[in-house]
């Protein structure tokens, strides 16, 4: 991170404390870092409050449009083939993701080195948080304060290396480039140094490190039965699993799903008794591992009817009528995988105009409010799945496969191995996750072009083709203009 983005963080350090539905205990410790105003960078780390401010930024921000409180859930759907736009939506919003034009992408870029100065911030400072300086802080308080941190850290790199990098093992034309890696805290513009991207495979690694780092802290502390909004040994674990699939470690992706469903009180929502649309429509998915927690009234939040998923997606209606705002629709590809006995059909609701929008985030709290799952059971079912697939273990595989299949109302597999099992895998998850932020990065880890019925060109290729270079997103301008260390992606 250097001067164009850390102007933003370090000098007077501006901390939004939210209210993330947390337990009583964790409430409290949000409370005592009010107020919010004015807090410099040295006050921040010599208190417990000051440490919980950090960690409450950190959270605030993923809930920006720019981040998962939209696009991170929707372009990825976009840019692949699971999006089509409704005909005679005027908001210009989502054409250039369908159409995969060019600089048309997803970004976060800015916002996660802030987190990740953040974490760094956190990680060198809180073992020195002694009894003496803050006596309300124990040791447990400090682990699960450093695990948060390197959960959010781990997940700002994860997301920065699947976007920016090719998955390792996917690379083109040699080109295996990441992003910078920035493990101390930086204090001030003048202490940022010009640092060079670091290759794929190092960032990768460095957030498979941090996520297990804080699973392994959080496990048995007093955080280990919050509530999905915060990170938790089952996250932890769960989140690792998806980074092991993109560094195809699959025996350690198997072990992360485990460890996360032993530790997690979420369940599969059983659609063959209970309404598929019910569970979506909770104050809080049951089940979620973790989830964001959306807040109005936040700096740059997806809160309001021209950011939220819900006004995008569901045109801000709890009821299916009223006026037709939504944009982004199931694409008919994406729909003819569904079958009529699948309980995942209960979320497609008709327009009047013939046009089926996807109700998963409806609006149930309040408008634009509902928490959004990030990482849910049926993730590690099928994470699990596909790990136990590449270790040559079909039976095992099909189980969890099946597992996932009976709760939504249909037949298991039988017998099936080898690409066909893969491939029922990967549809599974294609119709498991629609509209949560997967479709794209399945098909740019398993280095698969990209089919786009949407276009004239119906396929985007992953190599060889002009353009190919679409598949990474380009670092923003003002990063390669102030950091001459920093190399552009290839074709921008």
């Amino acid at each position: 991170m250097h001067d164009f983005f850390l102007k933003r963080f370090i000098g007077v350090l501006s901390v939004a404390i939210l209210a993330f539905g947390l337990s009583a205990c964790d409430q409290a410790d949000l409370d005592e870092a009010q107020p919010t105003n004015s807090i410099s960078l040295q006050q921040t780390i010599e208190s417990k409050a000051g440490f919980e401010g950090l960690v409450t930024s950190m959270y605030d921000r993923l809930q920006s449009f720019g981040l998962y409180g939209q696009q991170y859930m929707l372009v990825p759907d976009a840019l692949a083939d699971n999006v089509k736009l409704r005909p005679g939506a005027t908001s210009n919003r989502y054409p250039g993701f369908v159409s995969n034009g060019r600089f048309e992408h997803l970004g976060g870029y800015g916002a996660y080195f802030s987190t990740i100065n953040e974490a760094n911030n956190i990680i060198e400072d809180i073992g020195s948080l002694s009894l003496d300086r803050d006596p309300s802080v124990a040791q447990d308080i400090r682990d699960r304060i450093r695990g948060e941190a390197l959960f959010l850290r781990g997940m700002a790199y994860f997301d920065l290396a699947r976007v920016y990098g090719y998955t390792p093992g996917q690379e083109v034309g040699g080109f295996s480039l990441g992003v910078p890696l920035r493990t101390e805290p930086t204090r001030s513009p003048g202490a940022a140094d010009e640092k060079p991207r670091a290759p794929n495979t190092a960032v990768f690694s460095r957030a498979a490190a941090d996520i297990r780092s804080s699973g392994y802290l959080l496990e048995g502390n007093s955080n280990a039965k919050s509530p999905p909004q915060r990170a938790t040994a089952a996250a932890a674990f769960g989140l690792l699993s998806r980074v092991e699939l993109y560094r195809q470690n699959w025996e350690k992706a198997d072990s992360a799903a485990t460890a996360a469903l032993g530790l997690t009180s979420a369940e599969v929502v059983d659609a063959t008794s209970t309404s598929f649309q019910d569970a979506w429509e909770a104050s809080s998915y049951p089940g979620s591992v973790f989830e964001l927690s959306m807040t109005t009234g936040t700096d740059g939040d997806a809160t309001n009817s021209n950011q939220a998923l819900q006004s995008l997606t569901d045109g801000g209606r709890s009821d299916g009528t009223g006026a037709f705002a939504y944009e982004v629709l199931p694409s008919d590809d994406v729909k003819s995988i569904f079958t009529s006995d699948d309980a995942r059909t209960d979320l497609f609701a008709p327009d009047s105009l013939g046009n089926t929008y996807l109700e998963k985030y409806t609006g149930t709290i309040g408008n634009f409010t509902d928490r959004i799952p990030l990482l849910r059971v049926a993730e590690l079912y099928l994470n699990r799945a596909e790990a136990r697939y590449h270790q040559g273990e079909p039976d095992e595989a099909r189980s969890d496969l099946n597992y996932i299949r009976v709760r939504r109302g249909l037949s298991p597999l039988t017998g099936i191995t080898g690409q066909s099992l893969l491939d029922s895998i990967l549809e599974e998850r294609r119709r498991e996750f629609l509209f949560e932020g997967k479709r794209f990065f399945t098909l740019k880890r398993y280095g698969m072009d990209i089919p786009k019925p949407q276009r004239t060109d119906t396929v985007l290729e992953y190599s060889g083709d002009r353009e190919s270079f679409k598949i990474l997103a380009p670092i923003p301008t003002g990063e390669v203009q102030s950091n001459t260390a920093i190399e552009q992606n290839p074709g921008y």
